[in-house]
């Protein structure tokens, strides 16, 4: 077709990776690829890679029209992790870190000033070379990189410096860099701080175009040049896949347990205790009433500790599971619990999948993840402070359970959360 346009993704993860940050652009070019265009993904080879979690069901999800270009790595991470052990590296979102732990402290150290921007930084060099061999033997005119790592970004820099004008190089950030909310937890030298500025901003100046996910980041990337205009972003936030909700009719929540969910990571900086401190009070208030919380993912032991003082054996944990069983855990949900870092406009890519299954969302938090829920009329969102509205809404649906009111969410609104409608603005940047 005349108006079929070529592009390559380059993203580090990439089934068999799992975790959250996989599914943007494993749905996004499944999209493109069914509007007809020519989609290619380069990604690290599985065997090099170092992933937090490992998802193998995903590979079942990538478009058989994706071509999939692999290269080698060099991951440092994988050395270290043998030195201090696996469980002392960091997760995904720093969920595990304890700031006091000497281990913990040294390969934190290690990571932010020896591998600048990230430790995934040894894929750099083995990526450029595979990327310039794939656009010029595909004639590939637009390229996106996508973020975190945001090493990845660095790959993009050099192919924009050595091809200049023949690419289109777009910039796909998933979440902040300098300002991510477990930044902090870095400690990063004044030297290595002072180069991921450096580097985030010559990304930010020299890229073509920039995608992110909301106004938050947005604002928070145009804070570090004073040449970029507004105009060169695009916002593109997260959404669902219609495909991954086939089952949403026959899967429903037990009609005898009162069950509310968290899936995924949730890190000590997330500060959700108002939730729990809310929902142990409705267990207490309501002795009789089959209130469970289950949580599906990787949570710290500070909160879960926090968890089953609030709830006692009313709590039960379970590891990550493959993508079909998470969403198949928010079918079975009556309240899902939806916890945002305390930075605006961060918005996690959960929300959107939240949204899809028509259950009842409570966020703890508000900015852009407020926004939708507000505007597909999918629950409430509430700041940390506000404990006695956090526990007035959970006992208002706990009491619609027991009088069997059903929940309803705006049908009309959720289909612009989806992946396809997504894949269409995308589609508006490749030339």
């Amino acid at each position: 077709m005349d108006s079929t346009k070529k592009v390559l993704v380059i993203a580090y993860y990439w089934p068999p990776s799992g975790g959250a940050g996989v599914q943007r652009w494993l749905k996004l070019t499944k999209y493109l690829a069914r509007l007809g265009h020519e989609v290619h993904v380069l990604s690290v080879d599985p065997e090099k890679a170092s992933y937090f979690h490992v998802d193998e069901s995903l590979k079942n999800d990538i478009h058989p029209k994706v071509k999939i270009h692999l290269s080698d790595s060099f991951e440092p991470i994988n050395i270290y992790s043998q030195m201090v052990g696996k469980k002392n590296v960091p997760t995904a979102g720093y969920s595990n870190v304890d700031e006091q732990h000497w281990k913990q402290k040294l390969v934190s150290g290690i990571r932010s000033n020896l591998f600048i921007p990230d430790p995934r930084i040894g894929w750099k060099k083995h990526a450029y070379r595979k990327a310039m061999e794939v656009i010029a033997s595909e004639n590939i005119q637009n390229v996106i990189t996508t973020s975190p790592p945001h090493s990845t970004q660095l790959i993009g820099l050099k192919l924009k410096r050595k091809l200049k004008s023949k690419i289109n190089w777009i910039v796909d950030f998933r979440d902040p860099w300098t300002d991510i909310y477990y930044y902090s937890l870095l400690q990063h030298s004044k030297l290595s701080h002072k180069k991921n500025l450096k580097l985030e901003r010559q990304v930010v100046e020299e890229s073509d175009q920039i995608i992110t996910v909301g106004e938050g980041f947005k604002a928070s990337f145009l804070s570090k040049t004073n040449k970029v205009s507004p105009d060169k972003f695009e916002i593109i936030s997260n959404a669902f896949d219609p495909d991954d909700f086939n089952m949403k009719d026959e899967v429903r929540p037990d009609e005898d347990v009162f069950l509310a969910s968290y899936i995924g990571t949730v890190s000590d900086k997330y500060e959700p205790d108002v939730f729990f401190e809310a929902l142990g009070r409705l267990a207490k208030d309501f002795p009789e009433a089959p209130i469970r919380f289950k949580a599906t993912g990787v949570v710290s032991e500070r909160l879960q500790k926090l968890i089953v003082d609030h709830l006692g054996d009313k709590a039960s944990f379970h590891p990550p599971v493959p993508h079909e069983q998470a969403v198949h855990a928010m079918l079975k949900s009556h309240v899902l619990l939806l916890i945002t870092p305390g930075i605006e406009g961060t918005i996690p890519g959960k929300t959107f999948e939240y949204l899809a299954s028509g259950r009842r969302i409570l966020s703890v938090g508000k900015g852009d993840s407020a926004k939708a829920i507000k505007q597909c009329n999918a629950g409430a969102a509430f700041e940390r402070s506000e404990k006695e509205a956090v526990y007035e809404y959970l006992k208002s649906a706990l009491l619609d359970f027991q009088n069997k009111i059903p929940f309803e969410t705006n049908k009309n609104e959720l289909k612009k959360m989806a992946w396809d409608y997504k894949a269409a603005q995308v589609v508006e940047l490749l030339r």
